[in-house]
């Protein structure tokens, strides 16, 4: 019996190269993730019908994952994807949300304040933490609200994401979980249905337009006694008036990315066990 070599082609062959280097980089990348301790998540985002977006991120690999519920919701100013899942029967709820008055563009802090206050308008009684945190390369601004920590960001223009979890999650859990995070918007698709927007934008109009006739109706009671602590008020700013010293201009050098990135995490960390100190009072 004669066995028969056949010649390889060179199409074929690096194909099989480059099989063999994926192959590689997965299993490192595999044993990289298992020796931080780390696991992905991936789920998506939507409903029984229909995904939306879908959510990537690290999960400590001890940790029992749960998937707690997933529905989507409406508000005032438009359509919310919720999704729960418990770590270690610790909530996390992840809102992705879909205004009707979508942004254009990137907003800043207050931008995104006033967009989430349309969803929860107890937003507006946060404590904002000032430490720099990003998702995605897109900026993020969270703190504490009651029992609960958040964080939000937009992971598209005319999305928002709001992530709130619960304070007994550690630190460096939370910390990478929001680090990692990723959240991938099907742009294509949208849980808004025909018409919804127009009855939505009716209903938060007449709302706004109760809400300024009681704000009127109030600082037209307030304009007496402001007017009389005014004039008191002149000669009180003038004395406290002083020249204002000049900025220095920092002598600190330029951080490199790996120590930026050192000191930005020790920051956020610092920060957050700040902030869950705070809460157990």
């Amino acid at each position: 019996m004669k066995l028969t070599i056949l010649a390889c082609r060179p199409a074929v062959a690096r194909l099989l190269i480059s099989l063999c280097i994926v192959l590689v980089l997965l299993i490192a990348n595999l044993a990289a993730a298992q020796e931080k301790g780390y696991t992905h998540l991936m789920m998506p985002l939507g409903d029984k019908m229909n995904t939306y977006a879908e959510l990537d991120t690290v999960v400590p690999s001890a940790f029992d994952v749960e998937p707690y519920e997933q529905k989507i919701l409406n508000y005032t100013g438009g359509r919310d994807i919720k999704t729960s899942i418990l770590l270690n029967g610790s909530r996390i709820d992840i809102f992705l949300l879909y205004p009707c008055q979508p942004p254009a563009s990137l907003l800043d802090a207050e931008g995104l304040i006033s967009l989430l206050a349309t969803f929860d308008a107890n937003i507006l009684l946060a404590n904002y933490s000032q430490s720099e945190l990003y998702i995605d390369d897109r900026p993020v601004i969270g703190g504490i609200l009651g029992g609960s920590l958040f964080a939000a960001y937009q992971p598209t223009n005319q999305t928002a994401a709001l992530i709130v979890m619960d304070a007994n999650i550690d630190e460096d859990t939370i910390y990478d979980f929001l680090r990692n995070m990723n959240i991938i918007v099907d742009e294509s698709m949208t849980p808004i249905p025909p018409g919804y927007c127009a009855d939505a934008t009716a209903a938060a109009d007449q709302a706004a337009a109760i809400a300024a006739e009681a704000a009127n109706a109030t600082d037209a009671a307030m304009d007496g006694a402001n007017a009389a602590d005014l004039s008191a008020g002149i000669d009180t700013d003038k004395a406290a008036e002083q020249p204002t010293a000049p900025a220095l201009a920092s002598a600190t050098p330029a951080l490199s990315r790996q120590d930026k990135a050192k000191a930005d995490r020790e920051a956020a960390m610092a920060k957050l066990k700040e902030v869950k100190a705070a809460m157990r009072k």
